[in-house]
């Protein structure tokens, strides 16, 4: 075993760092593996190296063990201060994950995040200060999501965040967790207002444009004493649980604006006007155009919208195309760009811009959808008339039980058929309607827009309500990789925090999704599939998760020198980052440090 000397040029210097390496027998032949980084040792520590480490033979007989393979032989100095170390016997030891939690930190105080919660969440007599908690919480969320109780357990040892923030893992407790959750959810508006103004001069946003959507989440366990905890309609498609439901805004670029937490009943139509009202008292009532989803808007909420100084861009509910069958059939549609598979129509109702819009993909994926619901229900159909023709179903509210049962079943086809149960079931009969389906063929694929919003194109609408899927794909970081749900919370404020803290991991995801398309690392990243044989490697997506995954591979941890006089020289290394990992940092320009607390002896 021997130390390998590596050189690196940065600003302008050269910087020496280096490993311990031993030799080992593969089947390829005899390799060098890095049993352990040692980071830079400057030319006095080398010496030092070089005077005082001494390898004890299995005789045990005291000589010179040549670390530096360049060099030349050093006699061994009668020195009683000189320490010898068995280097065959070092050992690495409190391995933890640190890569990915260096860098939530840094994108932390990257958006400024460490100021702002800081400067709205005191700290009163607390003894650690609460944006450290805060930080703890966020950055787990972003890493490896898990329960209070959890992090307070087993994941924050398990990290390097104690080298990182100067935090003992004793103090961090499950109770501190939540004590410092409700203090952040008082300071919920302000920390949003302050990220707002950060993240716009970071990232240039604008707030012209939003994007606005709901989405619910339900709860494990009774929830009881929680009154947001309510059922209602589950986006989930858990009915058997309560929920909570969540209003998010975002920009077009997809980082949060603001959000609120909502009860599990919240009606989509109930929250446009409170949603808006907000904002505007907020961040004032300037010409901003509200993108929305059909879900939201009723006769109330449009008259609301379409008040002076408010600018909308809204997707119809499907009845209304009913009012376009001509415009449906006529000539007069247009590509967009290059797009085959989109077209378009822009039409003009008084002061109400609306655009027609027909999507291929999508008139195939309902075409078939509602050809297999047909099938479906006809041969559903066939065997309950059969039922009741053979007296097997005689009591005409059982038959009608059936048949409601079925349109559950099947809610892209039932409309198209007439089913009649008369006094007795013998009286059970049923028709397609095929002039009404011929109608719904019309109307495949086919979109409804609405505006009041001048002087854009067919293109300027259809572009900015595509964008609708930027606030979609933000609830599916939020359940997915933040893991929102299932949420266990038994109290409300908890609750709405538990969100805000999911919101804030999710602005930091964004920011690093933002740098790394900016990087270019969309691409970098390549991974062979060795059942290919020798077959070009596809390229990697290069989502926020993925780099955090490849960055949780880099750890911290200590390398034991024993001695001989029965000490141990502990060396705190952060393990140097190689292929994926080293990579994703050059790009970014990043470099985690080697080291973060000093050396000692135990």
């Amino acid at each position: 075993m021997f130390l390998r000397r590596y050189r690196r040029s940065k600003d302008g210097k050269v910087h020496t760092y280096f490993a311990l390496v031993e030799s080992v027998r593969t089947d390829a032949g005899p390799r060098q593996r890095v049993v352990a980084h040692l980071g830079e040792l400057n030319a006095n520590e080398e010496r030092r190296w070089q005077r005082t480490v001494v390898f004890h033979n299995r005789q045990g007989d005291a000589e010179q063990l040549r670390l530096f393979p360049d060099d030349e032989d050093i006699a061994l100095p009668d020195d009683p201060d000189v320490v010898r170390v068995r280097i065959r016997d070092v050992g690495w030891t409190n391995g933890r994950r640190f890569g990915d939690v260096w860098l939530a930190r840094w994108l932390w105080q990257h958006v400024g995040l460490d100021r702002i919660v800081e400067r709205h969440v005191p700290q009163g007599k607390e003894t650690i200060p609460p944006a450290d908690i805060v930080a703890i919480e966020v950055i787990n969320r972003l890493c490896q999501p898990c329960s209070e109780f959890a992090l307070a357990e087993h994941w924050y040892a398990s990290t390097g965040l104690d080298d990182i923030l100067g935090i003992p893992d004793a103090v961090v407790t499950k109770d501190r967790l939540y004590h410092t959750l409700d203090q952040l959810l008082k300071a919920q508006v302000p920390i949003e207002d302050d990220l707002k103004q950060s993240l716009g001069a970071l990232f240039q946003l604008d707030y012209d444009l939003l994007l606005y959507d709901l989405t619910s989440s339900y709860f494990e366990g009774l929830a009881e004493d929680n009154e947001l905890a309510q059922r209602g309609y589950s986006r989930d498609h858990r009915s058997d649980c309560k929920q909570i439901v969540i209003a998010l805004i975002v920009t077009r670029d997809g980082f949060p604006l603001a959000h609120e937490t909502l009860a599990g009943n919240t009606r989509d139509l109930a929250t446009v006007q409170h949603i808006v009202n907000t904002v505007e008292a907020r961040f004032g009532k300037s010409q901003r155009v509200w993108v929305m989803d059909r879900g939201m808007i009723g006769e109330e909420a449009l008259a609301f919208l379409s008040e002076p100084g408010r600018r909308y861009l809204l997707s119809t509910k499907r009845h209304a195309l009913n009012e376009f069958q001509n415009e449906l059939a006529s000539p007069g549609w247009q590509r967009l760009g290059d797009n085959p598979d989109v077209e378009v129509k822009l039409l003009q109702r008084d002061e109400v811009h609306y655009l027609l819009a027909r999507s291929k993909p999508r008139r195939a994926k309902e075409r078939a959808m509602r050809r297999r619901q047909r099938r479906g229900l006809a041969k559903a159909l066939k065997k309950l008339a059969l039922r009741i023709s053979k007296g097997r179903l005689r009591k005409r509210d059982k038959i009608l039980e059936a048949v409601g049962r079925l349109k559950e079943r099947f809610p892209k086809a039932h409309p198209f058929v007439t089913i009649r149960v008369g006094a007795t079931h013998r009286e059970f009969t049923y028709a397609w309607n095929v002039a009404k389906f011929k109608d719904a063929l019309r109307r495949d694929g086919a979109y409804l827009l609405r505006s009041n919003q001048a002087g854009w194109s067919a293109k300027e609408f259809w572009e900015t309500y595509i964008q609708l899927t930027v606030v979609e794909h933000a609830f599916r970081v939020l359940k997915t990789n933040l893991l929102l749900r299932p949420i266990w919370h038994h109290y409300s404020g908890r609750t709405q925090a538990h969100v805000f803290v999911c919101v804030l991991a999710y602005a930091l995801w964004k920011t690093l999704d933002h740098l790394a398309k900016r990087a270019g690392l969309m691409t970098l990243i390549h991974k062979p599939d060795p059942r290919r044989g020798n077959a070009a490697p596809k390229p990697r997506p290069m989502t926020p998760e993925v780099i955090l995954r490849e960055l949780s591979r880099v750890q911290i941890g200590d390398i034991h020198l024993p001695t001989a006089d029965g000490r141990q020289l502990v060396l705190r290394r952060v393990a140097r980052p190689e292929g994926d990992a080293k990579r994703i940092l050059t790009a970014l320009g990043l470099e985690i440090p080697e080291r973060l607390s000093h050396d000692h002896v135990l």
